[in-house]
């Protein structure tokens, strides 16, 4: 059992370290962003307050100005009328003050300060001289505020004017502004729990402050120097209360007649109230989403540690488990190699030559390569083994393994079979004579004296049976058989010698007097068959056509090819039925495919000299065409060349009533007797179909064979078509393609089909049919 998982929550991994540095930049951009935003806002919230304070010390300003425009009007009205008798000044005073609610008193004094003249009780006898003193000092139409102190006033703000001169009686104006009035007034305006009106001299005295409970009459605790310094008409700065150490908002405003100062005041901390409630609260959600942030980013961290450790647990777990692997492979591949290893020689054994041969031969036929298969049998070696003993034939048997081993390439595959029995593969062989010659150096080599054995020169040869694909058989185990009946064939002809597999050897038996007397019952009894083999054209791969070949299937000697047994059926002048019947088959397959709704492809017959002979083959072929009632065209004739040098005229005349009829005329094996396209021009052949022998000797070069060449673009010139049959391997596909050829018909597209093949062929007609 494993040991539990351990886990370092301090070590952490590269994705990690960056999953934590990810998450910790975003909480601090988050609250860079925060902080910002409270700043910005901070600053939007007094730069708003500071507006409205503004505004309000203007209304102020304003309403000061108006009430001391009208003290400076009655001191005009004084002036006026160059001074007042007692009786004029009760009457005409004291109707202007019970009009006027702003002030409450008027009063006149002389130059030495001595009363003259008052509208109401309480006024003083007579003023300070300093006060005279300063005020006769001054310009003489400056309106001026005395201190409330010095004039005993309470609820009034006592403000001096020039009003005349000695000669008048009067020459100085005293008003009371009634400070209940401004009271009143400012009280209507919406100043915060710490906000205050102040209206100061041009000297910085506070002549009155108004807050929210009342007014005071203190002199305030603000440093005002900054105010009287500054030339500004109106500016805002932030003032501290002398006292508590509390920063005010500051805003003044300067009366453009007359020497006074408007200031309102409000506390920062009354102003950002709002602020400072919001701020808090947002702070809040931000500290609860960093809160959240760094709980998900630990568990985060937590977990992606611990699936680390699991991974690394199960990498390990994999590593036991691929080392135990490798273990059991290497323990299987060796026990595989002793099960598919000769002991003695070391080759192949029976079982794995049958397994790699099988898949060596389809990539042979994806490739369209011949493939040998050859069958080796030592000669002599029964005697060898029991005169010299089984050590020597031991000895012998390895000796042969190590010769062919060298001799033979990495592709080719080598194996004993058992006693003096190998078996060859020769993979990717371009031609056949690759295969003789390959094969005759193994007879020379195998044939040599083995001078290391027994002291002497020891010496036995090879008898080789050859048998290749595809025309041999398409599966292994029929190859490998075929091989085997070519070395007995061998054997009979003597010792190191090598033989290839024909059909032949299929029916030792079948001599043609034997065949003679079976061909007739066989053709009765329906053994007899037409199969097709499809015509393909260039360069696109459409089926053009089919060509109906003959097999007979014996019952004694199985499926017999045409050249074994249509010499018989010559001779036994069966030609003429046998070509009737085919006739008669082809006809009916192609009435069947136009009942089927399927495109009708032409279907070419074989005819022989015999056949050509017989006088009724025209009427013959009229019968047969209206019994099935189909298209003449769909009929084609093929005559060797072979039987040209016998033709009659008559004969002639009648193709060329064939081909009038739309019957067509092929040359079958053109350029194996050596006629002329010229002759073939005069003949009523539309098309040639070149004898195999033109493809032998070509590889992968258009050069290879110029005469191959030369006859089709002749033959192009001349309006005949060009067919290649027997084409088996890509390059001769390749040069047919590159030399113009029309169309090509072999074992590289599909062999003989039966008439359910061709059904399932005509469905999928790109499918290659081996076998």
């Amino acid at each position: 059992m494993s040991p539990p998982l351990e886990r370092d929550p301090v070590s952490l991994t590269s994705p990690q370290v960056g999953v934590a540095l990810f998450a910790l930049l975003l909480l601090v951009a988050v609250w860079l962003f925060t902080l910002l935003q409270l700043h910005e806002r901070r600053e939007q919230t007094l730069d708003t307050q500071a507006v409205a304070l503004s505004n309000l010390s203007f209304t102020v300003a304003e309403n000061l100005e108006q009430v001391l425009d009208r003290a400076r009007t009655l001191r005009a009205l004084i002036h006026d009328k160059g001074g007042l008798s007692p009786v004029t000044q009760t009457t005409d005073m004291a109707a202007l003050m019970l009009a006027d609610s702003v002030f409450s008193r008027l009063s006149l004094y002389d130059h030495d300060g001595n009363l003259v003249y008052t509208t109401g009780s309480g006024s003083r006898q007579r003023l300070d001289l300093d006060l005279l003193a300063a005020e006769g000092g001054r310009q003489p139409s400056v309106l001026r505020a005395l201190p409330q102190v010095a004039m005993d006033e309470v609820g009034s703000l006592p403000l001096l004017l020039p009003a005349g001169t000695a000669e008048q009686g009067c020459c100085h104006l005293l008003l009371d502004l009634n400070l209940g009035y401004l009271l009143n007034l400012y009280q209507r305006l919406d100043l915060g729990e710490q906000a205050s009106i102040q209206i100061l001299t041009d000297r910085g005295d506070t002549l009155v402050q108004v807050e929210r409970g009342g007014l005071v009459r203190s002199e305030g605790h603000f440093d005002n120097s900054l105010i009287l310094r500054s030339r500004l008409h109106e500016g805002h700065f932030s003032a501290v209360d002398l006292t508590n150490s509390q920063v005010f908002m500051s805003l003044f405003h300067r009366l453009n007649a007359f020497p006074f100062v408007v200031v309102m005041r409000q506390a920062e901390h009354e102003v950002l109230a709002l602020y400072r409630e919001q701020r808090a609260e947002h702070i809040l959600i931000v500290l609860l989403l960093s809160l959240v942030v760094v709980i998900g980013l630990v568990w985060l961290l937590w977990m992606m540690h611990g699936r680390e450790e699991q991974l690394c647990a199960l990498e390990r777990s994999e590593q036991r488990n691929q080392a135990l692997l490798n273990t059991l492979r290497l323990e299987h591949q060796q026990t595989l190699e002793a099960a598919s290893r000769d002991p003695l020689t070391g080759l192949y054994n029976r079982r794995l030559f049958l397994e790699l041969a099988h898949s060596h031969l389809l990539g042979s036929k994806r490739q369209g390569r011949f493939t040998a298969v050859c069958f080796i049998d030592l000669d002599r070696f029964k005697a060898i083994n029991d005169t010299l003993g089984h050590k020597v034939g031991d000895r012998l048997l390895q000796a042969v393994a190590e010769r062919l081993t060298s001799l033979l390439r990495e592709t080719d595959i080598v194996s004993r079979f058992g006693g003096d029995e190998f078996v060859l593969m020769l993979t990717g062989v371009k031609q056949r004579a690759d295969i003789e010659e390959k094969v005759g150096q193994l007879v020379r080599e195998l044939s040599a004296p083995y001078a290391a054995l027994q002291g002497s020169a020891l010496s036995t040869s090879p008898s080789i049976g050859v048998a290749l694909s595809p025309q041999d058989g398409m599966d292994i185990e029929t190859l490998v058989k075929h091989a085997d009946m070519a070395m007995y064939k061998a054997k009979q002809s003597g010792r190191g010698q090598y033989a290839l597999f024909d059909t032949a050897f299929n029916a030792p038996d079948a001599d043609a007097a034997h065949l003679a007397r079976l061909l007739p019952a066989a053709m009765a009894a329906g053994q007899i068959q037409v199969h097709l083999q499809p015509r393909v054209a260039l360069p696109g791969y459409e089926p053009t056509g089919f060509e109906a070949l003959v097999r007979w299937n014996s019952p004694e000697f199985g499926l017999l090819p045409p050249a074994q047994w249509l010499p018989v059926a010559e001779s036994l002048a069966l030609m003429p039925d046998l070509t009737e019947w085919v006739l008669e088959r082809v006809c009916h397959q192609l009435q069947q495919w136009r009942t089927e709704a399927v495109s009708v492809l032409p279907v070419a017959i074989n005819l022989s000299l015999s056949q050509l002979q017989v006088p009724a083959l025209a009427q013959q072929l009229d019968a047969v065409i209206t019994q099935y009632d189909i298209d003449p065209a769909w009929l084609e004739l093929e005559i060797r060349e072979q039987d040209l040098e016998t033709l009659q005229t008559e004969q002639i005349a009648m193709l060329q009533g064939l081909q009038q009829r739309g019957i067509g005329l092929t040359l079958d094996d053109f350029g194996s007797r050596g006629v002329s396209l010229d002759q073939i021009h005069r003949l009523p052949f539309s098309r040639i179909k070149l004898d195999p022998s033109f493809l032998r000797d070509i590889r992968n070069s258009f050069d290879d064979n110029i005469l191959l060449s030369a006859t089709i673009s002749l033959a192009k010139k001349l309006q005949l078509q060009v067919a290649a049959k027997g084409v088996e391997t890509p390059d001769q596909l390749v040069y047919l393609k590159l030399a113009g050829c029309d169309e090509v018909q072999g074992h590289l597209f599909s062999r003989a089909l039966s008439v359910e093949e061709v059904r399932h062929y005509r469905q999928h007609p790109g499918q290659v049919v081996y076998g």
